[in-house]
Parts: structure tokens; C-alpha cells; sequence
């Protein structure tokens, strides 16, 4: 049978006839006595027909489909996590008689292992291979089971629903998520040192710029002459809140 039609041939739909569904519904009575017991079959969209199979009795089943029942080729094999289980599906080709096959096989989510179908159907050295990469089948008897698609030191199995692509990292609540007050006030900052802010040294005394009259004595600002009118802060002493006129000098110059 030609893949593809030639010219001025008709598309076959042998594929999605009833009668000739029913018949590989026939020919897999020989997979239920392999099984030991009917094998659950449901037909499928386009044509197919999916089987279950035990995981420990696939080999056996793969070498039916292959020898007795015409399957030439293994075409697909995917995994799929759902969560409680793996489910591993294999899909089956049959050129001869345009039959399609889906078997499907259910691991333990815990430990998925299954027997490789490598020494049956060379496709499924690559196939098995990604499945390993991406969801972490363990397919017993591959001859090289190693990652395909990432790298060999790639930690995890990205379609597994467990799989994370960052580490989860646990951290103390940032200031932002607090209200703006208790944020502002510094409440929930912890093991940070405090800024003190530094006055700019000028002289013999301290302030914090030049021309503010807020640290230093008189004397200093009648000696540097910054920040006064000429004649200011005569007679004046300092005190606790601020300068004075001392009684027993004359007035201070008033500004001009």
C-alpha cells in the first residue's frame, strides 16, 4: 500500500470502515490470549483502536502485533503524567492492512520502569529515549538510555507536573507587604545598620553647611564671617534654644 495516492487514484478510506474495523477486532483475540483475559478495546477517531495492555506482558503483545498481525512499524510512543500513575502509549502501523493501533500501558508513578520494545522495533530506540527526557520512563533493556533533548546534567523531567523550572526558595516577607506605616517606620527591618548622618567639620566646631546657625558658638561665626550681615550677632550669647542679647553690651547693629 502507497503512503500517499498517485496520480489519478482515489483516497482510500479503507481505514474508517466499520467492517474492516471489526476485523483487527477479530485479530486481536490472539493478544487476549497472550494477556490471559479479554483485553479492554475502544474505538478511536480516524479510524484506530485502542487496546490496554499489562506492562509486564508488552514484549509478548508487541511481538504479536509484529509477526502475527502484520504492525510493521512502531510509529509513536508517548507518556503522559497524571499524577497518580504514568500512562505510556504506544502507537502501531500497519501498512499491509491500514490498520492503526493504540496500546496503551499504565505505570507507577512512583518508579515508571518498562521493558524496552528496542529489539522489535528499531524506531523506538529515539522514541523511548525522549520519553526518559522528558517525563523519566525508565524503559529496562534500552541499550542506551540517555537524555535526547536536554542536557545530561539537567535535573528534573519537565513534563511531569511536579517539575519545577526554579527551585523553590523560602523568604522572609519584604517590608512590602506590610502596611506603608509599619514599612516606613523601619518595624520590620532586621540586622541592618542605621545611617547616622555626618556634619561637615569646619574649623573648631561642626555644622552641617555653612551659614546655618545651628551648631558652633558666636565666636566661631565672628571669627570665619560666614553666614552673618556685617555687625550681626554682636553681644550675643547662646543658649539652649537659640542667642540672647547680653544686657551689659550695647545693642546689636540691627540689618540694613
Amino acid at each position: 500500500m502507497d503512503l500517499a495516492p498517485r496520480d489519478g487514484e482515489s483516497v482510500s478510506l479503507l481505514a474508517f470502515d466499520r467492517d474492516h474495523i471489526n476485523q483487527l477486532f477479530t485479530a486481536l483475540a490472539e493478544v487476549d490470549a497472550i494477556v490471559g483475559q479479554p483485553t479492554p478495546k475502544i474505538r478511536m477517531g480516524g479510524g484506530g483502536v485502542g487496546i490496554e495492555v499489562p506492562a509486564e506482558r508488552l514484549v509478548e503483545v508487541a511481538r504479536t502485533l509484529r509477526d502475527s498481525l502484520g504492525f510493521e512499524m512502531l510509529t509513536c510512543v508517548t507518556a503522559v503524567d497524571f499524577v497518580d500513575h504514568i500512562q505510556c502509549l504506544y502507537h502501531f502501523r500497519s501498512l499491509a492492512s491500514n490498520w492503526l493501533l493504540q496500546a496503551r500501558v499504565r505505570l507507577s508513578a512512583e518508579q515508571p520502569e518498562i521493558d524496552s520494545l528496542v529489539g522489535l522495533y528499531p524506531s523506538a530506540n529515539w522514541l523511548e529515549r525522549e520519553q526518559y527526557d522528558m517525563v523519566g520512563v525508565i524503559f529496562k533493556g534500552h541499550p542506551d538510555l540517555r537524555r535526547i533533548l536536554l542536557d545530561d546534567d539537567f535535573q528534573g523531567y519537565p513534563m511531569r507536573r511536579d517539575f519545577r523550572a526554579t527551585p523553590v526558595t523560602l523568604r522572609d516577607r519584604a517590608t512590602t507587604q506590610v502596611d506603608g506605616e509599619r514599612a516606613i517606620s523601619g518595624e520590620q527591618q532586621r540586622d541592618q545598620e542605621r545611617i547616622v548622618p555626618k556634619h561637615v567639620g569646619q574649623g573648631n566646631e561642626e555644622r552641617i553647611h555653612p551659614g546655618k546657625p545651628t551648631f558652633g558658638s558666636a565666636a566661631v561665626y565672628l571669627e570665619t564671617g560666614q553666614g552673618l550681615l556685617p555687625g550681626d550677632m554682636q553681644g550675643e550669647i547662646e543658649t539652649e534654644h537659640g542667642y540672647e542679647v547680653d544686657k551689659d553690651d550695647p545693642a546689636p547693629t540691627s540689618r540694613s
